[in-house]
């Protein structure tokens, strides 16, 4: 959040953290460089694992399509560590970085212009969260790590049971429960104090979703003569959607649709000039996201 005259306005954005064997680390640091399309120094034991999966990487990726580092980095006082974009916009929302916080492209610009050096800096992992506004009892409920236990909820609950106690009401805990079920990362009106009851508090404002998003990649049209890697077939039209989303949002971004025919869904990656674009495809697949594609001649 940041000062805006006299009111204070906070920012929220979607972010990917790190993996469960390279946890991002919590606590209080701030802000030591900022830095415009910044080189990425490979840390040698990042270096060994993608050697180990038949991947070497140089000593440094300047900046480009190839760098994770995204055209924005923040440098934080913990060695090491950093708040940068990324090439693979598929990966916000997951465990999928080696401790660094990653952004989408978009918002980490926004960001980088709005936080100057030295500014503080407070990691927390906190998936429940509960507020008041004008007499409205909000919570936020995001997916705790698998390792996190029932701890936090416990806490949750707890609060949620004296604000029940110092409002003399009682609260809708079969709504608690489905907030907490669903889990949406979005805050939830669940109770007005005021009224002791849910009826009164407002709805939820419906935002139109956008007719293009934001960076969405372009495809290429097929084309005849032209090398494909086949990722999946599935029967699933979801789930195949889903994977040639991901699929095309790799960086630099991997071209792949869903080709449907009764209830098979093939997603199909490509159009490729030649052998080698779509052999370096296939490998990107394996390496990253564990799938065996099947190069498709002309």
């Amino acid at each position: 959040f940041k000062e805006d005259g006299k009111l204070l306005a906070v920012s929220t954005y979607p972010i990917g953290v790190g993996t469960t064997e390279r946890p991002t680390p919590m606590g209080q640091m701030y802000i030591v460089l900022k830095m415009f399309r910044p080189t990425w120094y490979v840390p040698a034991s990042i270096a060994e694992d993608h050697r180990k999966k038949g991947d070497p990487l140089p000593a440094k990726v300047p900046p480009g399509p190839l760098n994770p580092l995204g055209e924005y980095a923040l440098y934080l006082s913990k060695s090491g560590y950093l708040v940068h974009g990324t090439n693979k916009p598929a990966s916000i929302g997951l465990r999928a970085t080696n401790g660094c916080i990653r952004l989408y492209p978009e918002d980490i610009k926004r960001l980088f212009e709005n936080t100057p050096v030295k500014t503080p800096v407070n990691i927390v992992n906190q998936p429940y969260l509960i507020g008041q506004r004008d007499g409205i009892v909000y919570i936020e409920v995001h997916t705790p790590f698998e390792e996190s236990g029932t701890t936090e909820l416990e806490k949750a609950y707890a609060k949620l049971r004296n604000i029940e106690r110092k409002s003399g009401h009682v609260l809708d805990w079969k709504k608690v429960k489905e907030v907490v079920a669903e889990a949406r990362g979005i805050p939830v009106p669940i109770f007005d104090i005021r009224y002791g009851s849910e009826k009164n508090v407002a709805k939820t404002i419906e935002i139109k979703h956008p007719d293009k998003l934001y960076g969405k990649p372009e495809l290429p049209e097929l084309k005849t003569g032209a090398w494909y890697v086949l990722a999946a077939i599935l029967r699933d039209k979801v789930d195949a959607l889903r994977l040639a989303a991901i699929i095309n949002h790799q960086g630099p971004q991997i071209p792949a649709r869903v080709l449907s025919e009764n209830d098979r869904h093939r997603v199909l990656s490509g159009p490729f000039n030649n052998m080698s674009e779509a052999k370096d495809a296939a490998k990107r697949l394996k390496i990253d996201l564990e799938i065996d594609g099947i190069l498709i001649e002309p």
